[in-house]
C-alpha cells in the first residue's frame, strides 16, 4: 500500500510539466484549522475504536491531536457495573511538502499514549454549559497500564478548492482523516 501511494505521487509529479516541484513558498500565508476522525492506538497493547480531534496547519507546519475516550464514560445507564475501558490519544507533528499546487505530502512524527482503566457506572457527574449538559461516569486508569509510544508515519493533503483541504494521515499507532478550512483563503488574503 505504501508503494502504491509513493508511485501515485511520483506519477502525478511527472505528469505536471508546468508545476514547480517542492515550491515551499506555496506554504506561506496558509493557516488551516480542521477536524479529524479515525482510530487511535492501533498496533498498541490497548487498541481503541473511534477517535476524534483537531488539526492545525500554519505555514506548512502540521499539528494534529486525536483522542479516543473510554467507551462507556458517557453511557446514560446508572448501576453498580464496573466497565473495563481503554483510552488513547495521539499528538502528531509534521511538515507539508508541496508536490503540486493542490497536493501535499507530510512526513509525521509524534507521541501516542494508551491507558487501560475502569469506568464506574455507579458514579454520575454532570457538567453543564450555557446550552447543554453532559452526564459522565468516573474513569480511573489502572496503575501500570499507561503506555507511552513513539509514533511515526505520513499523510497526504488534497486541496480541491482554495478554501479547504481533505487530509488523510496514516501512522503506526493511528489512522484518521478529515477536512481543514484555510482561514486565510476564506478571508481573501493573498
Amino acid at each position: 500500500m505504501k508503494r502504491f501511494f509513493l508511485a501515485a505521487i511520483a506519477l502525478l509529479a511527472a505528469f505536471s510539466a508546468n508545476a514547480q516541484l517542492f515550491d515551499f513558498s506555496s506554504n506561506n500565508n496558509r493557516f488551516e484549522f480542521g477536524f479529524e476522525f479515525g482510530s487511535a492506538a492501533t498496533n498498541a497493547e490497548n487498541p481503541t475504536r473511534f477517535a476524534a480531534g483537531v488539526s492545525l496547519v500554519a505555514y506548512g507546519v502540521y499539528a494534529g491531536f486525536v483522542e479516543a475516550s473510554p467507551q462507556h464514560r458517557y453511557d446514560n445507564h446508572v448501576n453498580d457495573t464496573m466497565w473495563e475501558d481503554d483510552q488513547a490519544f495521539l499528538i502528531n507533528l509534521g511538515y507539508q511538502v508541496p508536490i503540486l499546487p493542490w497536493l501535499r505530502v507530510m512526513p509525521i512524527v509524534g507521541y501516542a499514549q494508551t491507558n487501560k482503566g475502569i469506568t464506574d457506572a455507579s458514579t454520575v457527574n454532570i457538567s453543564s454549559g450555557e446550552y447543554s449538559s453532559t452526564l459522565y461516569h468516573d474513569y480511573d486508569v489502572t496503575p501500570g497500564s499507561r503506555r507511552h509510544l513513539f509514533n511515526y508515519g505520513g499523510g497526504i493533503s488534497v486541496q480541491p478548492l482554495k478554501w479547504f483541504s481533505l487530509n488523510a494521515v496514516y501512522t503506526y499507532h493511528g489512522f484518521y482523516g478529515g477536512i481543514s478550512l484555510d482561514l486565510v483563503g476564506i478571508m481573501g488574503a493573498k
